[in-house]
């Protein structure tokens, strides 16, 4: 990748990392903060799931950070660095599907500053990670689905081959991601509906799922067993306790009638939603119908993961379900930018007077003017809200 496509990725992360970083939790936590806090820097074993692989990059991170301060604060730069990443992916994966920079960076910002994704990056949190991670996932999906069609050279195969390991790592991160694995599936019979004349692709693409999954969960019966931890959860080292942590047991009580008060249910999603997007939130149905205009396949993907996503929240008891709207915000912020890119294309082709699809340099330049424009009326309710966002996220001077 050339300088100029890492340059809108780069600046959009850091200028996430920076505003994290003012807000950014100075010490200790509590609840699941101070666990993965206590648990990664040690690589034990932190509640079920276990999460190895924030474990084990938290463990890296406790290492690498070693000069910026103490675990716990090590652990707080990780989560800021987690979505200042996911926030960098979103810039390349809304300029993959818009090819306007200003527009990715703006889905990218907006993504990075809604409340509930600026809160994660504000202490340690394994929803941080699962945000890139995430973001990944779908880049390296699109990146395979656009070889696969011919919209971009090169072979397919490995990009399909590399979202099956970054699936694997998300899955040791956080059970969310059983979450996508019907839209994974959608979306891959979608683009290649002969995939059962594929063997060898669809083996590779489960074989790097499943291996690297079973390999970060390897660190719980190693680390309870032949080389221990000071702080490991449960028995992971025996078959019972291993399968009892991996599956989340002691949580399998807390969906609540999925099915049931969908009034009240469907009411506070949409408070949630115009709490973290404003103004935008009355144009999230019709980004969708956009992006599933333009990007069917795409909108198959991130469409099912929003609804299965947001379905599950709806019925899970947990005392802070705000994070398990993250990844749904991310793949929202998309959409915004693809309905950005289908007006600025409109505009182009007004101005050029001339059926849809007929481009000249005098539509091109009005498309683009377009897109710069719509990118600022995009981020602009954030900008704004910035300040006071600010204020009311501020973990910095919390002292435990």
């Amino acid at each position: 990748m050339s300088r100029e496509r890492l340059g809108p990725p780069i600046i959009v992360a850091l200028a996430t990392f920076a505003l994290a970083r003012t807000t950014l939790l100075g010490g200790v936590g509590f609840w699941d903060t101070a666990e993965l806090q206590a648990v990664a820097p040690l690589m034990g074993t932190a509640h079920p799931t276990g999460i190895p692989t924030y474990v084990l990059l938290g463990w890296l991170a406790s290492v690498v950070l070693q000069p910026f301060g103490d675990p716990a604060l090590r652990m707080n730069l990780l989560a800021a660095l987690s979505v200042a990443v996911a926030a960098g992916v979103t810039v390349d994966l809304v300029r993959a599907l818009t090819r306007s920079t200003w527009l990715a960076m703006a889905a990218g910002l907006g993504f990075a500053l809604t409340p509930i994704v600026w809160k994660l990056a504000s202490h340690a949190e394994a929803h941080a990670l699962h945000l890139a991670l995430l973001a990944i996932v779908v880049r390296l999906l699109l990146a395979w689905q656009q070889r696969r069609t011919g919209d971009v050279r090169g072979r397919a195969d490995p990009w399909l081959v590399a979202a099956g390991v970054a699936l694997g790592l998300s899955a040791g991160n956080h059970s969310l991601t059983l979450l996508l694995v019907v839209p994974v599936g959608l979306f891959i019979v979608a683009v290649q509906p002969d995939l059962v004349r594929r063997p060898r692709l669809v083996g590779a693409f489960l074989a790097a799922l499943l291996a690297t999954t079973a390999l970060v969960y390897l660190e719980l019966p190693l680390r309870a067993g032949p080389f221990p931890a000071p702080l490991v959860y449960g028995r992971p080292d025996t078959w019972d306790g291993f399968w009892y942590i991996v599956l989340a047991e002691q949580f399998q009580g807390s969906i609540d009638d999925p099915f049931g008060n969908l009034g009240p249910k469907l009411a506070d999603l949409g408070t949630r939603f115009v709490a973290q997007f404003g103004p935008l939130a009355f144009l999230v149905p019709v980004a969708f119908l956009a992006t599933a205009r333009r990007h069917p396949r795409f909108a198959l993907l991130t469409g099912s993961t929003v609804a299965v996503t947001v379905f599950f929240a709806l019925s899970y008891l947990n005392a802070d379900i705000g994070r398990y709207y993250a990844g749904p915000i991310l793949l929202v912020w998309t959409w915004l930018g693809v309905l950005g890119a289908e007006v600025a294309r409109l505009v182009g082709t007004l101005a050029d007077r001339r059926p849809a699809g007929s481009m000249d340099a005098g539509s091109m330049d009005a498309g683009s003017m377009a897109a710069g424009i719509l990118a600022i009326v995009l981020v602009a309710p954030t900008l704004l809200a910035i300040p006071a966002r600010q204020a009311a996220l501020d973990e910095s001077r919390n002292d435990t």
